[in-house]
């Protein structure tokens, strides 16, 4: 069997297929820094970030606000041309903390300038679900029919509970709010989702993937709960004191996780990699299944 044919049996939408089917070839996302802050970060909701962020661990460091976006770019694409050869272009990914918490006019200027960079096929947006409001999504409407646009919630769970415990300071409710918002207007919807955690059931977690798809998300990400030098749970005391899942625990979660997936949904991610220099744990790489 080929990698074609196996990738055409995955009972999933993969980020391959989605993309040939979209863009008519392969493409791969450069990540940004736009230089947004974020209302767990600011002191509008908290200070220090939701429990388990540490900003490095989740951008490469060609990202750097102090750079423009051309730059950052720039700096990007060797590395990630030589990774995915038969790329005919690029998505520009606004990835760290609120990318819509802030002036709309400044976001407006930012993704005009994206667009303009050679090679770009279209534009990601990570945010929060509580950070859209009516002036926000008025412009993300305008964006998504000038082309392609993704926004990504930052949802993580749809357990109460475990998003208090995470300190996100938004809740399953907000997060339901902001894809009806988004889908009204005709804008593509992602969800991020942590897997693994200790603040949450089994069951709750599947549910999950059941919730999430009735609520209308095209895309999801998921990611294990890591132990990140920076942040304030790695703050808390040793990593023994954290139950995180082996290596075959998480696979078999993600797996009956994506059972539960409504089956038209990309599935851009199915686990995190952390710079091996911040991460504590798990060290999967390291240690028995």
């Amino acid at each position: 069997m080929t990698q074609a044919d196996a990738r055409a049996r995955l009972p999933y939408v993969s980020p391959g297929r989605f993309a040939r089917r979209r863009f008519g070839a392969p493409v791969f996302r450069v990540v940004v820094d736009a230089g947004f802050s974020c209302p767990v970060r600011d002191g509008r909701l908290s200070r220090g970030g939701c429990l388990f962020c540490s900003i490095d661990g989740f951008r490469p460091p060609t990202s750097r606000p102090h750079w423009s976006l051309a730059e950052q770019v720039r700096r990007a694409l060797p590395r990630l041309r030589a990774r995915y050869p038969r790329a005919q272009g690029h998505l520009i990914y606004f990835q760290p903390y609120t990318n819509t918490y802030g002036d709309p006019r400044r976001l407006a200027r930012l993704l005009a300038e994206a667009r303009g960079i050679e090679g770009t096929l279209g534009i990601s947006l990570a945010t929060r679900p509580d950070a859209l409001p009516p002036e926000m999504l008025g412009l993300l409407a305008e964006q998504a029919r000038e082309g392609f646009l993704q926004v990504e919630l930052g949802i993580q769970s749809t357990d109460e509970r475990a998003l208090e415990i995470m300190e996100r300071h938004h809740t399953w409710r907000d997060a339901q709010r902001a894809i009806a918002a988004l889908r009204e207007r005709d804008i593509r919807v992602g969800a991020q989702m942590i897997l693994g955690t200790p603040w949450e059931s089994r069951a709750s977690q599947l549910r999950g993937a059941a919730r999430i798809s009735r609520a209308g998300v095209e895309a999801v990400k998921l990611h294990q709960l890591q132990l990140l030098r920076g942040s304030r749970l790695a703050a808390r005391g040793p990593a023994a004191t954290l139950r995180l899942p082996s290596a075959t625990e998480y696979v078999t979660l993600a797996a009956d996780f994506l059972e539960r997936l409504a089956p038209e949904i990309v599935v851009e991610r199915l686990v995190a990699r952390a710079p091996r220099a911040l991460l504590i744990a798990p060290r999967w790489e390291s240690t028995p299944a």
